[in-house]
């Protein structure tokens, strides 16, 4: 079903999308391919040359977490906005005896440090899997909800490049699996070999897929990339933990 509007109403929405788009930092192939949509009906949505289809504005609420009354009417406050609001941030424990009375300002959030299994586990990491907590600008991480901190194990990276060696610290969206050419990702390449309540990351891999043969590709390969082969039934879910969108080194 698509909104029957007026041109200006159009071009106004359009703006809005491309105002979701960009303050994402995603270039018209990237949103178009999240929404299975092709890049030419991303500019049309833009540029309001046609009707905006509510599926389509029902995903950009649910994914980048915009009100559907703001792009459709402008009512309520647009992502730049909200993203200056005040928030509460949890601090680590250990960060001293006033962590719990500091507030930091617009812009940053806490993303929960946990272990490979908790992060492997689906659903809402519970509170008593919380390690400590990682700060992060929102802006870095908008649209991204389904967020954890890993310490990466040597086990995980022994034939990738840098910044990916033990003791760097990575932030993996459980809620990106898509697979893209040239992202990392945190993944359990043992999913058909335990069971699924054993679930745990165990490596940081590219990734790549031909027919039903998935590849855990490696910056140096010691030997042939590991891989496995799918079946009918098979949950990529299982396997792919999540995209690595951000890593970092500590210094001690």
């Amino acid at each position: 079903m698509k909104l029957r509007l007026d041109k200006p109403s159009r071009e106004a929405i359009g703006s809005r999308v491309r105002e979701i788009r960009l303050f994402n930092q995603l270039e018209q192939t990237e949103l178009a391919g999240r929404a299975g949509l092709s890049q030419a009906i991303i500019s049309q949505y833009e540029k309001g040359l046609t009707e905006i289809s509510l599926s389509f504005i029902r995903f950009l609420a649910d994914t980048f977490g915009v009100s559907g009354d703001w792009i459709i009417f402008g009512s309520g406050a647009s992502p730049f906005e909200r993203a200056q609001k005040r928030i509460d941030v949890r601090l680590p424990a250990d960060a001293g005896p006033a962590a719990g009375k500091r507030k930091k300002k617009d812009g940053y959030c806490g993303i929960p440090l946990v272990d490979p299994r908790a992060a492997a586990s689906p659903g809402k990491i519970r509170a008593e899997k919380i390690a400590e907590w990682e700060i992060l600008p929102v802006q870095q991480i908008a649209g991204r909800t389904n967020l954890v901190a890993l310490d990466i194990k040597a086990e995980w990276v022994k034939n990738m490049n840098p910044p990916f060696r033990a003791g760097s610290r990575a932030v993996v969206d459980r809620g990106d699996k898509a697979i893209t050419p040239d992202a990392h990702y945190a993944v359990n390449t043992l999913s058909k070999k335990a069971p699924s309540a054993e679930a745990s990351v165990n490596a940081i891999r590219r990734l790549s897929r031909s027919g039903q043969r998935l590849w855990f590709v490696e910056d140096r390969p010691a030997g042939d990339f590991e891989h496995l082969d799918l079946k009918t039934g098979d949950r990529i879910e299982d396997i792919v933990i999540g995209r690595i969108i951000w890593v970092w080194q500590k210094l001690a």
